[in-house]
């Protein structure tokens, strides 16, 4: 695929079908996000299959969709959708009939042989191709194995205790700088670039805001405006200025979780053991290196992978988020680790979904700086130019 498709791709994601504004209400416990989402269908025009879900869920359904087909946007929907016509995501084509066709079928066979289980997704078939074969791959049987980083399976060590579990984080807490310099930090800011597809790979200018307990904020300025990802505490949301209704989207599930989880590994690392209600442990190789690898599971919840070197430090973070179609995952990976107020930080990150690829690198980082609430709100945004 190439990286004007991949564009394509991306900024078609986040556009929908096409899309009117809705107001959420507030509601829902404490444990969950406070606002009601919107559904997709009262978002996007012409959803006939996807409905009752979340549109964060939607838009990763489609990104399920892509990341199976290795196709972009312009494979299922309208050509029309290249001439700038929102309105053409909603035009039904031969391909999104099969698509809501192939769901069907999905669910049936979840259904029918694996207790409403979701073992057979999209990726099943399909392994990253347009057509699925039903013939070996002679290339990949004699090929060099590789291991499949979006992997959801799980080998728990022989003989591994939850002693062992507690010294990973002993050792990940010390190499960050001990409890007490991570308790002084209440906050921070930081300022960088963020390229991804969404930017054509172009650096742009990014802010970064931190506020213990949890409250976390990042603002990409892009030349159309800003794209915005928060977490207040309670709420978390996402809004992206290439978006064809710059719709504030609140996140849900998995990318719920994932956005407090940002918020307390950039804040309380100290809190990652208790954050999660089940830890089992492995080892792994990640570039021929070794790595300790911890999953945390709570219940009702995708799990999560944390990946930690022979230093101490994560080195690489593997969440997922459940979808009507199968769970999606995304991963991250720290790098450039320097003293911050004797804290150690990455100044380097990739954020991988089957949405975008982001690269974001700091360049300063202010720990305890004031940072203003308004920067925690329900963002919004607005398009600088057409």
């Amino acid at each position: 695929m190439t990286t004007a498709s991949r564009a394509i791709l991306v900024v078609a994601l986040l556009f929908g079908v096409t899309s009117i504004a809705v107001s959420a209400r507030q509601a829902g416990p404490a444990a969950g996000p406070a606002e009601t989402p919107p559904m997709a269908e009262t978002v996007f025009k012409n959803v006939r299959v996807l409905r009752g879900i979340p549109v964060d869920e939607f838009i990763d359904t489609m990104g399920m969709f892509a990341g199976a087909t290795s196709k972009d946007c312009t494979g299922c929907h309208s050509p029309e959708i290249l001439d700038g016509n929102v309105e053409a995501f909603a035009i039904t084509t031969p391909m999104i009939d099969k698509a809501r066709f192939m769901i069907g079928m999905v669910n049936a066979i979840n259904r029918n042989y694996f207790g409403n289980q979701r073992r057979v997704s999209c990726a099943t078939c399909h392994i990253n191709t347009s057509v699925p074969q039903n013939v070996p791959n002679m290339a990949v049987q004699y090929g060099d194995p590789f291991e499949n980083p979006n992997s959801m399976e799980f080998v728990v060590a022989t003989g591994s205790n939850p002693s062992q579990i507690d010294q990973v984080f002993a050792k990940y807490i010390e190499a960050l700088g001990g409890a007490q310099r991570l308790a002084a930090v209440t906050g921070f800011t930081a300022t960088g670039t963020y390229a991804g597809w969404d930017t054509g790979l172009s650096e742009v200018p990014v802010e970064i805001y931190a506020k213990a307990p949890e409250q976390y904020s990042t603002v990409a300025h892009r030349t159309e405006g800003d794209s915005i990802w928060t977490y207040d505490g309670r709420n978390a949301w996402e809004v992206a200025v290439n978006a064809a209704i710059p719709l504030t989207m609140p996140l849900t599930k998995g990318n719920f979780e994932g956005a407090r989880l940002d918020a307390i590994v950039a804040l309380a690392p100290a809190r990652l053991r208790q954050s999660f209600a089940k830890w089992e442990i492995t080892k792994g190789l990640i570039d021929d290196k070794p790595v300790q690898i911890l999953r945390g599971t709570n219940p009702g919840q995708q799990p999560v992978n944390f990946y930690f070197d022979n230093a101490g430090l994560l080195v690489r973070l593997q969440r997922w988020n459940d979808t009507v179609v199968g769970p999606v995952a995304t991963e991250y990976v720290y790098s450039d680790f320097r003293d911050v107020a004797g804290v150690k930080r990455p100044f380097k990150w990739i954020k991988t979904s089957t949405r975008n690829q982001v690269t974001m690198v700091i360049k300063e980082m202010r720990p305890n700086a004031a940072v203003d609430a308004a920067k925690f709100a329900k963002p919004t945004t607005t398009r600088l130019i057409k």
